[in-house]
């Protein structure tokens, strides 16, 4: 039983009352991952709907946990998690990081803290280091291409396996299959050891331009303080924002001080384009007497990010030929000339007007969007941020997942068909509805078409079910007419074949009831959709059964024990 486990007993698990609709054995099978910030809390809602329940662990700095609280889902066959879990003989662990650093672990398998992308101390009431025992999976906003998939299975040790790659995956260099490693500068090949990976897309998030509505809050001498709020012609009735932007506009404003072409850079709120895109109607509040001059601050992540990613490729797409764009294609990281300051949750230093300011996780970056400070009597303060965020950091969802209480508001973008679209699941999902899970009939099951090579559409390649990071890709810019136009998916990877045939078990029953479970798919109560992102297609949840689940198709994809059937010869993981 690991360190964390011990912790806990006592604590989170204890304070839930628990009814298993599966028996328990007298330890747990345990599996162990985490990335994606972006999904981290509504995944460990589903996890705690289907195992134990347990905190999230927050990759900070400084790690810390997070409860969170749990889903009550009242629709078809209602489940109140609090007391309700589907099996308690499974404890699944999350460690909310980045997709970067879920990618370097599912390829290093080394979840340790002196490893520049490892998981480790996770736990923060103990000094020293206490690793996961063993990685299980990771999750990822940014689809793993085909080059990158060609790493897992041949190595990218050009150096040989005792020095550094020259071309790291997320910082991991992987040895070609029987050779050595020598770790922590190369690792062992992830497909001869662990088997071939999986890939396939567990959510459809649309990524926000948040911003918060007060601008300007005056101290008045009685103590009291008058705030003043951007004035939205196209408000939502709901107060979750409404506030347009054009492509035109948003790649000016986030290609900062390179911005040169037609007006120049856009960098305070009181810029007539802005005034334009509101319906003629200035952004000033009409009870504000004062001058509207308020800096408009972008803000984004300094980490390896697949929200980054999601944000870079649309960027890369439509701001092509906007004078002085940054953006060359998707990444998850920010074009590095593009960020000036940085936030690490209490101070910012090097902050300059017209390139971002950074900040590691979705977290600290709605909490520098947020306008927190307050002004002493006789004092004026004046703030206008606006970063990317998953849907889930705004309103409406965070009135149902709790994640912060700041108030943040969302802009409404106009598509590639004219429409302005708010960030919400219904139009991520339009915008998602019109790709097809690979060689799949209009139902999602398996058409029988042939693969004749690495180049074909395939369920066999795990590139395949998911969009790359690449600019051309047709989520980078999709031509749904009702289809919110920043958009991606948080993405499952993991191994084919474990060493421990319970933990193997465990991964195949969680990912078949999540992908059919009404309390995480249902449309609207289901924890996806209640959260701000989108359910999966019913094709996409077909196909994902038949290839993973079931293993119905014949391909020999589903998860197995190390040894067994489609995993002899391998050792597993």
């Amino acid at each position: 039983m690991s360190i964390l486990k011990h912790a806990l007993l006592a604590g989170v698990c204890a304070a839930s009352a628990v009814v298993s609709l599966t028996p328990a054995s007298a330890a747990p099978t345990e599996a162990w991952g985490g990335g994606s910030s972006l999904i981290g809390p509504y995944l460990r809602q589903a996890m705690d709907c289907y195992g134990n329940p347990e905190p999230l662990i927050v990759r900070g700095p400084p790690v810390a946990w997070q409860t969170i609280p749990p889903f009550n889902y009242t629709g078809k066959k209602a489940q109140d998690c609090s007391t309700k879990h589907i099996n308690t003989g499974v404890t699944l662990w999350y460690d909310s990081a980045s997709s970067g650093v879920g990618i370097a672990n599912l390829f290093s398998h080394d979840p340790k803290s002196d490893y520049a992308n490892g998981y480790g101390d996770i736990d923060p009431n103990q000094g020293g280091e206490q690793d996961m025992p063993y990685i299980t999976y990771g999750m990822s906003d940014a689809g793993l291409g085909q080059s990158d998939v060609n790493v897992y299975i041949n190595g990218n040790d050009n150096n040989g396996p005792n020095a550094a790659c020259s071309t790291p995956e997320q910082g991991v260099c992987v040895v070609a299959p029987g050779e050595t490693p020598s770790p922590p500068t190369t690792f062992a090949n992830p497909n001869k050891t662990y088997g071939p990976m999986i890939q396939i897309p567990m959510s459809v998030d649309p990524v926000a331009f948040a911003y918060d509505p007060t601008y300007k809050k005056v101290g008045n001498n009685d103590g009291s303080v008058t705030s003043y709020h951007l004035n939205v012609k196209f408000a939502h009735a709901d107060g979750s924002g409404g506030f347009r932007l054009d492509p035109a506009a948003y790649c000016t404003i986030f290609n900062g001080v390179f911005a040169t072409g037609g007006s120049g850079p856009i960098m305070n709120w009181n810029d007539p384009r802005l005034k334009q895109l509101n319906g003629g109607v200035s952004l000033q509040d009409p009870k504000d007497s004062g001058t509207f001059n308020v800096p408009l601050q972008i803000v984004g992540r300094s980490d390896s990010s697949g929200t980054t990613s999601i944000f870079t490729r649309h960027l890369a797409n439509v701001c092509a030929t906007t004078t002085g764009n940054q953006y060359a294609d998707g990444s998850t990281t920010l074009p590095a000339n593009l960020i000036g300051g940085n936030y690490d949750g209490n101070n910012v230093t090097g902050e300059q007007l017209g390139k971002f300011t950074v900040a590691k996780g979705s977290g600290l970056v709605a909490k520098y969007v947020a306008f927190l400070a307050t002004p002493n009597p006789g004092q004026t303060l004046t703030q206008g941020h606006i970063g990317y965020l998953g849907a889930d950091f705004v309103l409406p969802a965070v009135l149902v997942n709790q994640q912060n209480n700041y108030g943040l508001n969302s802009a409404d973008l106009k598509n590639s068909s004219g429409k302005w679209q708010a960030a919400t699941g219904a139009a991520a999902l339009a915008a998602f509805g019109s790709i097809s899970p690979p060689q799949s009939d209009n139902k999602g099951h398996y058409d029988l078409t042939n693969c004749p090579g690495a180049n074909s559409r395939c369920r066999a390649h795990p590139y395949d079910w998911v969009e790359p990071v690449s600019k051309t890709s047709p989520l980078a810019n999709p031509t749904s007419k009702n289809g919110y136009p920043l958009v991606g998916t948080t993405n499952l990877i993991a191994y084919t074949c474990y060493k421990d045939a319970d933990v193997a078990k465990a991964m195949n029953s969680f990912i078949g009831w999540y992908i059919k479970s009404f309390t995480v798919q249902e449309v609207p109560l289901g924890i996806l959709v209640a959260n701000g992102l989108s359910s999966l297609p019913r094709q996409w949840r077909n196909a994902i059964k038949e290839s993973f689940i079931s293993g119905k198709d014949g391909l020999n994809l589903n998860f197995q024990t190390a040894g067994t059937g489609h995993c002899t010869g391998v050792t597993g993981g």
